[in-house]
């Protein structure tokens, strides 16, 4: 349950036994290549190019998608479940040339697709404006052009406008409109007038608001144009028809297209491993990070190969050391949650196993119902049998799933099933609740002594998180060896807690229903307050040179204690979720009694199951979002900052991550790296 050790090591082999050992190392999925980079040696770097590699895999990617848009086929339904392969068969998929030069073929299939598609958006485009115009028979090189004899120009102009051409016209016989189409208030037209009245009817156009038509360089009548541009799409169709075909043949390759682009991935791994080490004619070398535990057995079974030397190495004094993380199987899941903030160092302390029950009993708390709860949990144990099916990582729904299950006992406690009145549930449901809510003191607002003592918790909870990462970093700081320093600096951070957070809210919060203000118990938690506050201030500025540095410095810290009390009141908003859960959910309710009551018996009925279905759907929804997101943040800003600086660096194993297939890496050996280098 931390950090594991690891052990650097050094694996030197022929080069003919290169690809069955890096089979193994991937194989066993516990190797960290170094990368050796340009580090001098005896050896050179190795002669590896993937460049090629990662094109047919760019191809494969892009043939893969564009198979599945056109077939509807994605491996992303509910029932998909990917097929086990050995690496054998993944072999004989990449020894297969006629596959690849089929998803190469399609590939071309989908650019001409898209071309023609372009092609017809154009087309289409066009078709759309010679239909405006299709009642123009003036061949479209005349208009806007000036003959010998006329001049003429086509446009839009609005009904007021062509009116006012119109009367002006009466004046001018020289001149010619023809009406050809409206749309609404904008009517398209066709003027021609005398060439020596161009001058006056462009002024007069102007004045009426007369937009101009370009036509570009079409040339010809506009029925013919658009007779063209008919026959052009039905070429465009018929083409886009027969490649869309080919497309449906070359898609019954589509299972071992996706096969082979994972014994592509897989190939291009392990080549990728081999770049990072280094080779000569006859050996190459890899050094990589194993962990400690494993070293033993993935010694053994490389030796098994052959000629293959492994060899124990120790780190240089200012190298990293990656953090690999084993966790127990309810704490796993998050491992998730700890590598959003960072991976812990060598030197931290693992903090996964201190966040995993406060996240999932903040979680349950944001929720705050134990019909969402139940819900939670049963769609995240789907969820997560659904992606464990198909050899993916479940973490997130293993999270969710504990979730779903501390909402369940945070609504057995207040009574909270689906927004139902707490009344009207069965009496083994009313139980729990009752007993909590014997604990409010008698109140005329009983919901809103609840709400306050609801309210109260949440504090409280938040000040046992804080006070626990304080000690956490206590116990980091001794494992540093700063001794006594670490702990009398802490220790003041905990007197600090311990003598205000007490008085505080029994004055401020409980209305001095502990103790007295002027009490002796009063006195004595503001003497550890006080105490508390001098030892952070004295060792705040123990460090800085200088009287001035000193004061100013343990000043900064002991201000840290108005810092911590924000940061308790931070988990006042796990109160808040969990209301506004509720809220909504009782609105729902409401809702649906309001649709059942209207007095159409069927479809009354009908719509207040719809409403409360969906309702208390998004209300679980958005209650999980929001309460996710708000508890990792109590945990990196508040929690984290106590104690832990996630610094290090991930543990990143030779493992190739299938996308299509579950590889049996025991049902057959590695294919060769020769002959793509």
């Amino acid at each position: 349950m931390s950090l594991d050790p690891v052990s650097k090591i050094e694996v030197i082999c022929h080069s003919g036994r290169r690809s069955q050992v890096l089979s193994e190392l991937e194989r066993s999925g516990g190797f960290h290549p170094i990368d050796l980079g340009d580090e001098d040696g005896l050896l050179d770097a190795p002669e590896v190019s993937v460049e090629g590699l990662e094109d047919d895999i760019d191809v494969l990617d892009r043939t893969i998608s564009f198979l599945e848009e056109e077939t509807g086929e994605s491996p992303g339904g509910l029932t998909y479940t990917p097929r086990s392969m050995t690496e054998d068969e993944l072999e004989l998929l990449i020894d297969e040339a006629g596959l690849l030069d089929t998803a190469r073929r399609a590939w071309r299939h989908a650019r001409q697709l898209a071309e023609l598609d372009s092609d017809y958006r154009e087309v289409r485009q066009e078709l759309s404006f010679l239909e405006d115009w299709k009642e123009l028979s003036v061949p479209l090189e005349e208009i806007g052009s000036e003959t010998e004899s006329h001049w003429a120009v086509a446009g839009t102009v609005s009904a007021d406008g062509l009116s006012e051409i119109r009367d002006w016209m009466i004046t001018e016989p020289l001149v010619h409109l023809e009406e050809l189409s409206a749309v609404r208030s904008e009517h398209r037209v066709l003027v021609v007038a005398h060439r020596s009245l161009r001058e006056e009817l462009a002024e007069q156009l102007s004045r009426a608001g007369f937009s101009r038509q370009d036509f570009g360089d079409r040339t010809g009548r506009v029925s013919d144009l658009l007779e063209s541009a008919r026959d052009q799409l039905w070429k465009i169709e018929r083409q886009e028809d027969a490649l869309r075909e080919q497309a449906a043949r070359e898609a019954a390759e589509l299972d071992r297209l996706r096969s082979l682009r994972d014994a592509l991935g897989l190939l291009h791994t392990r080549m990728a491993a081999a770049a990072s080490g280094r080779a000569s004619e006859r050996f190459i070398l890899l050094r990589g990070w194993v962990r400690s535990r494993e070293l033993p057995a993935l010694t053994e079974r490389l030796e098994e190969l052959g000629p293959v030397s492994v060899s124990e190495l120790e780190p240089e004094e200012d190298e990293t050391v990656p953090s690999p993380l084993t966790e127990p199987e309810p704490v796993d899941p998050y491992i998730s949650l700890t590598d959003m903030f960072g991976r812990p160092s060598r030197k931290d302390l693992d903090p996964t196993p201190f966040l995993a029950p406060f996240f999932a009993f903040f979680l349950g708390i944001c929720i705050g119902d134990g019909g969402y709860g139940l819900a939670l949990a049963a769609g995240a144990a789907i969820g997560w049998r659904i992606v464990r099916r198909r050899g993916g990582n479940p973490r997130l729904f293993g999270v969710l799933f504990q979730g779903g299950i501390a909402s369940m006992v945070v609504g057995l406690f207040l009574g909270s099933w689906f927004g139902a009145p707490q009344d009207s549930l069965p009496g083994f449901l009313q139980a729990p609740a009752d007993l909590l809510n014997s604990i409010v003191p008698a109140s005329q607002d009983v919901e809103f002594a609840l709400s306050k003592q609801f309210l109260y918790v949440t504090l409280g909870l938040g000040l046992v998180q804080l006070t626990f990462g304080v000690i956490l970093d206590m116990a980091k700081r001794l494992r540093a060896g700063e001794g006594i320093s670490a702990v009398v600096d802490q220790t003041g951070w905990l007197l600090a807690i311990a003598g205000l957070f007490p008085w505080l809210f029994n004055r401020y919060l409980l209305g001095e229903a502990l103790f007295p203000a002027d009490s002796a118990t009063s006195t004595l938690f503001l003497y550890l307050l006080a105490a508390g506050a001098v030892l952070i201030f004295v060792m705040g500025g123990r460090e800085a040179k200088g009287l001035g540095g000193r004061i100013g410095l343990g000043a900064y810290a002991a201000y840290g204690i108005i810092n911590l009390l924000g940061d308790v009141l931070s988990y006042s908003r796990l109160f808040a979720l969990a209301l506004s859960s509720a809220i909504i959910g009782r609105v729902v309710n409401q809702m649906g009694g309001m649709l059942a009551g209207i007095g159409i018996p069927v479809l009354g009925v009908v719509l207040a199951v719809l409403v409360v279905v969906a309702g208390h759907l998004f209300n679980l929804f958005m209650a999980v979002l929001s309460g996710y997101i708000h508890t990792a943040r109590l945990q990196f800003v508040e929690f984290f900052s106590k104690f832990f600086d996630g610094t290090g660096v991930p543990f990143v194993p030779l493992r190739y991550q299938p996308r299509f297939v579950l590889i049996d890496h025991e049902g057959g050996q590695a294919h060769s790296t020769q002959g793509r280098e």
